[in-house]
């Protein structure tokens, strides 16, 4: 499928139900906020029954989980996912927009404009990753729930502490990389599993804090997303007052590649605009994400 992305997305434009003739996109980018501290959702948790699915992302399982997307995680277009991730995480439309075109070319019907969560466990495409924090990789077979043994070596490093930090989390992130490293045999991480993994990391400091948090987040909140997959309102956690954007992710991802120990791979430049040059690269480019997104792309300035 990968092999002809080019052609399914300039086909996939002419069909999307959500053209940009049909969809008012300055209205709903200006729509766009958090949900009220008294929306009900934030606190009605409904882990998947049956004939539900998930993703390899415990965000949007969270965001599922908890109705601010549909709790089946069926049916996922792209405004659908721009308005719940808004109103349950803060997230910005581009962050949304990127990995939304990425989702509707893992579908197996793209033309019908719209994936299941758990068309997002295809391997190395487009967004799960060797090394994940709280996954097994694919060589071990299920890549897509939780799997605690890799999580505890990311809690270890935490050990004694309440609150999240740059250093730790990019600490934490390394010996990851490395214990997959050491026991997959078919161990793949070119520069867009580094930058997807360190993205993983910038999105939980950033969603269970924000962006001018400095990396700082309770470290509770943080294991009710990864471990529950459930947001921790009830803990005190809110959703951060500012958009987590593209721009804040990759400067995170910067932010943390530096503080740590692990190399970049071998010729190539990390900067603050590699996270969005990733989620580009993985649809095909800039033009194909603007035809899949029926012009949203375009609007936000990918």
């Amino acid at each position: 499928m990968r092999a002809s992305v080019q052609a399914v997305a300039f086909t996939l434009a002419a069909c999307l139900p959500f053209a940009t003739a049909q969809l008012d996109i300055p209205g709903l980018l200006s729509s766009l906020q958090p949900a009220a501290a008294s929306d009900p959702r934030f606190t009605n948790f409904h882990p998947p029954g049956t004939g539900d699915v998930r993703s390899p992302c415990p965000g949007l399982n969270t965001l599922a989980n908890h109705g601010f997307i549909h709790h089946d995680g069926k049916n996922m277009t792209i405004p659908h996912l721009i308005t719940g991730l808004a109103a349950g995480l803060n997230m910005g439309a581009d962050f949304t927009i990127a990995i939304g075109g990425a989702g509707l070319l893992s579908s197996p019907n793209p033309l019908g404009g719209a994936f299941d969560l758990n068309d997002l466990d295809m391997h190395n495409f487009p967004i799960e990753h060797d090394a994940s924090l709280s996954r097994q990789d694919a060589y071990f077979g299920d890549d897509y729930d939780f799997y605690s043994p890799n999580w505890n070596q990311v809690l270890a490093f935490y050990k004694g502490k309440t609150q999240t930090d740059i250093s730790t989390a990019s600490h934490a992130k390394y010996a990851r990389v490395n214990d997959s490293m050491a026991r997959n045999p078919t161990f793949t991480y070119g520069l867009r599993e580094f930058v997807l993994s360190y993205g993983e990391t910038a999105l939980y400091l950033q969603t269970m804090g924000s962006p001018s948090a400095n990396g700082v987040a309770n470290v509770n909140y943080v294991r009710s997303l990864f471990e529950e997959e459930r947001l921790p309102y009830d803990l005190g956690w809110r959703p951060s007052a500012e958009p987590i954007t593209l721009l804040s992710l990759g400067q995170q991802v910067l932010q943390l590649y530096t503080a740590g120990p692990e190399p970049v791979p071998e010729a190539q430049t990390v900067t603050a605009d590699s996270y969005k040059d990733v989620f580009e690269a993985i649809v095909g480019g800039s033009e194909i994400l603007a035809n899949l997104t029926g012009g949203l792309s375009t609007a936000v300035g990918l």
